[in-house]
């Protein structure tokens, strides 16, 4: 008898349950790799569902323990149970919801033109506001990497940032925006 399986992960997630595979839906950042997540089920229709109130701690394989978790919330991903722990592995590129460029607000200079930035959406007013689901990201200036510190960008600003991948095997998602403080009008 021939089967042919058109969606893997709903085979996955069914003959996983016994060795310790589900599916999740990231809900939160913790600290570093560490999120906090919720069991998730098909329904007959193929979306995905929540499965129990139950609430677990995953750890992202594919993010350095020391710094911020990069997943936004609602992404979905297949847990392993290794050793009592769940683990994922999420490709910060391969998870981004935010969009190749978007809109951000500056809310934080950590220095040598790096800052934190938060993704920016419209409220029915026209005002940005937090993106919902969004978490901080580190970003670089372009345009204080080369005039300066005196291009240095304000906290509170909105600039237009941009997701760029490096070289790397797998590639590793950076984000940058170019924000010429200098850029003045003379009298």
């Amino acid at each position: 008898m021939n089967h042919t399986y058109h969606d893997a992960i709903k085979c996955l997630a069914g003959a996983g349950a016994a060795c310790g595979v589900q599916l999740v839906r990231i809900t939160a950042p913790d600290a570093g790799n560490r999120y906090t997540a919720r069991p998730v089920e098909f329904t007959a229709a193929g979306a995905t569902q929540p499965a129990s109130t139950e609430t677990l701690s995953v750890v992202n394989l594919a993010e350095p323990a020391d710094q911020p978790g990069q997943l936004a919330a609602d992404n979905e991903a297949v847990a392993l149970d290794v050793e009592g722990r769940w683990v994922i592995f999420v490709r910060v590129a391969a998870a981004t919801a935010s969009p190749g460029v978007f809109a951000a607000k500056v809310v934080a200079a950590l220095g040598s033109a790096a800052y934190t930035i938060r993704e920016q959406t419209l409220d029915t007013n026209g005002a940005f506001i937090d993106k919902s689901g969004t978490l901080n990201v580190s970003a670089k200036n372009l345009a204080e990497l080369s005039l300066g510190s005196g291009a240095a960008v304000a906290v509170g600003t909105i600039v237009l940032a941009t997701t760029i991948t490096d070289g790397g095997t797998p590639p590793s998602v950076a984000y940058i925006f170019d924000h010429p403080a200098y850029a003045k009008y003379l009298e």
